[in-house]
């Protein structure tokens, strides 16, 4: 079981590696995908560094908690994947209900479930 969730765990942060690996040397080719537009030069710095610095620490912190004894490390991507949940909400409530928002909600509703699943799964003592 464990096993499995950390292979879980290990291709969530692969995904997220991706996504900060196409904003930080690819940031045109990700606006479409996430409905962002660089208008200037410095726009495509915001798109790296902003953007691809944080699925990179997503990344790092999941590929981090997701090994042996390193559960509680798996709450700052759950933290923030729950930050980012909130500000999908006032999106919703504010701009309105949108297949696309509607898609974005169900991904993070699944990192955070496997986020906070894992945390609690793995950093529970074995039982013998």
């Amino acid at each position: 079981m464990e096993k499995g969730l950390r292979v879980v765990l290990a291709l969530l942060a692969l995904g997220m590696l991706a996504g900060a690996m196409g904003f930080m040397f690819d940031p045109a080719g990700m606006e479409a995908d996430f409905s962002v537009r660089a208008i200037e030069t410095h726009g495509m710095g915001t798109l790296r560094g902003d953007l691809g610095g944080t699925f990179l620490m997503l990344a790092i912190f999941t590929f981090y908690g997701s090994r042996p004894g390193n559960a509680a490390w798996l709450a700052v991507p759950l933290v923030f994947m729950l930050t980012v949940l909130f500000g999908r909400m006032v999106h919703i409530v504010l701009d309105g209900l949108t297949d696309p928002a509607i898609r974005s909600t169900v991904i993070e509703l699944v990192a955070v479930a496997l986020l906070e699943y894992s945390r609690r799964t793995l950093a529970s003592p074995k039982k013998s």
